[in-house]
């Protein structure tokens, strides 16, 4: 059973739970724990930064995904912490794309130059530390080519000081979605140093969690 904390959530913060979103620009408040957050890059452009991706989970158990822009990454940057419960407000709520949808929910929350994120501390509802998707391999293999998410396994890894935990220069992995369809993966930054330290730990639990983290990726 995951871990919960409990937190104190305003009176006078009428926020709504993710399922409860309504689409556009609008008084809206939210409040969610930050499960992650990550630099998102356009590997179209020599990894051109396009600003940073966050997964929020609320009281309901429902994951939502949030944008910040690069123009706002440098104000909200060094206000996020993961695993911190925020009340978020003053932002704009869209839909999804095919291309980029990293949870179930259909819409995603953008960050504006007028949204506020402030920590939420005390009493009040309960919210999980963490949520996982749990597939058998039969889901998996019927997901293969549906460009909704990536079953498959890791073939072989391109790139320099593999052995080095630290490093962050970029990875080139070949994943095998069945025995007539591979595609290449790019991992940079942070996620390309958590990848390395998998590898130089030479624990096989490390390799299976990598693994299973690499197919819930969504395909672009």
């Amino acid at each position: 059973m995951a871990e919960v904390d409990v937190v104190a959530i305003p009176s006078k913060a009428n926020y709504v739970a993710f399922d409860a979103l309504r689409l556009g620009r609008s008084t809206q408040q939210v409040v969610g724990r930050l499960l992650r957050f990550w630099d998102a890059r356009n590997i179209k452009k020599d990894g051109q930064f396009m600003g940073i991706v966050l997964l929020l989970l609320d009281e309901k158990c429902s994951v939502i995904h949030a944008f910040i822009p690069a123009a706002l990454a440098s104000h909200f940057r060094q206000v996020l912490r993961e695993g911190i419960i925020f009340n978020v407000s003053g932002f704009e709520v869209g839909r999804c794309t095919k291309l980029y949808k990293i949870t179930d929910h259909p819409f995603l929350l953008r960050f504006l130059p007028a949204t506020t994120i402030i920590e939420v501390s005390d009493v009040g509802p309960t919210i999980e530390r963490e949520k996982f998707m749990l597939r058998n391999f039969d889901n998996l293999q019927a997901l293969a080519n549906t460009n909704i998410e990536l079953p498959g396994q890791i073939t072989f890894v391109q790139g320099s000081n593999l052995n080095d935990p630290t490093s962050t220069q970029r990875l080139v992995l070949r994943y095998r979605i069945d025995s007539s369809v591979i595609v290449y993966l790019s991992l940079w930054d942070d996620v390309a140093a958590t990848f390395r330290a998998h590898l130089s730990s030479g624990d096989t639990i490390y390799s299976v969690m990598l693994e299973d983290e690499l197919r819930s990726l969504r395909t672009s």
